[in-house]
């Protein structure tokens, strides 16, 4: 084959056999104990989930022309570094938006029913936890999405359609047309958003702007009933200050899915709280979502091979010179 693909993570078999009609795929670290940066000497595109792709490693492959993300965020890859090297940066923007949206719901639903603790009682043959366990509904209640991007404005939209709930949002992107075009109320004082919200929804990007967002003075502004969950990115919220604002009783709940540090300690404090449901970054990890990033990926890295223009790039300015 003409090229090299390097897979520093796995992705879905369909994605591979689409990239596998062009180059080469190799999955790193299978066989041996090489470094990372050795296994990509050869290589024409990096694909990573949750691996670094850091300078070093962009130098380490001296005929990279592609480094692609299986996912939304790209805080795993340096951007800046790999446009000063005139490398585009693809991602899968679109590939996963319901399954995050599900997911968000999901935990919603779990934490606001005590789902979990009701199931560990029953285990236990405690059956007279039904008495103890009064959960809350959602019907009505307002919702504040921070972030109402594509996964944002699909839990809006779940919320708003199935649980009659009104939803607020915060985002200094989103236009007031968009706003109401996407059924929301656009509050433009993330404050005011906190202070009035039953349940606070986090789907920003990790970016210099949105990193600590939300810590000890944000959740203290929230209402004591309040239930927040994180199904965006780790370094958005203060987990250390999460889990003392629901040790004091600041807020009622919160569910988290993404982490500061992946994998987060084993002694991490909110998992010893019983009124927070945790889950190992796994909103995204549907069938369905994992075909599609794979699939999206593989055909935007065949085309940046092909000399091409991807269809998702998070760095646009460096493809008239690197397709040249």
């Amino acid at each position: 084959m003409a090229y090299t693909v390097v897979l520093a993570d796995p992705i879905h078999e369909q994605g591979i056999a689409i990239l596998e009609q062009i180059a080469t795929v190799r999955q790193a670290n299978q066989g041996g104990n090489l470094p990372l940066a050795e296994q990509v000497r050869d290589a024409n595109a990096i694909v990573t989930r949750l691996t670094q792709v850091t300078p070093a490693l962009i130098d380490a492959a001296p005929n990279l022309r592609a480094i692609s993300r299986h996912g939304v965020g790209v805080d795993s890859v340096d951007v800046p570094y790999a446009s000063a090297r005139g490398i585009p940066v693809l991602y899968t923007p679109a590939a996963n938006a319901e399954s995050v949206a599900e997911h968000t719901l999901g935990m919603m639903l779990a934490v606001s029913k005590m789902v979990l603790l009701g199931d560990r009682a029953q285990r236990n043959g405690d059956f007279q936890s039904r008495t103890r366990l009064i959960g809350l509904e959602l019907y009505g209640k307002t919702l504040g999405i921070v972030g109402a991007g594509r996964v944002g404005s699909r839990v809006a939209r779940m919320c708003r359609a199935a649980l009659d709930m009104h939803v607020l949002a915060y985002d200094p992107y989103l236009s007031p047309d968009d706003a109401r075009l996407r059924g929301v109320e656009l509050v433009t004082d993330l404050a005011a958003l906190l202070q009035e919200s039953d349940y606070i929804s986090l789907h920003a990007p990790l970016t210099p702007a949105t990193r600590d967002l939300i810590g000890a003075r944000e959740l203290s502004l929230m209402k004591p009933t309040a239930i927040l969950i994180n199904c965006a990115r780790g370094g958005i919220l203060d987990e250390q200050a999460l889990a003392t604002a629901l040790l004091e009783g600041q807020i009622t709940g919160a569910a988290v899915d993404v982490w500061q540090q992946e994998p987060p300690p084993a002694d991490h404090p909110l998992f010893d709280l019983e009124n927070v449901i945790v889950s190992p970054h796994m909103a995204a990890h549907t069938e369905e979502a994992m075909i599609r990033m794979a699939t999206t990926l593989a055909h935007d890295v065949t085309r940046v091979l092909r000399g091409e223009h991807p269809h998702f790039c998070v760095n646009p300015e460096v493809l008239q010179a690197s397709l040249n």
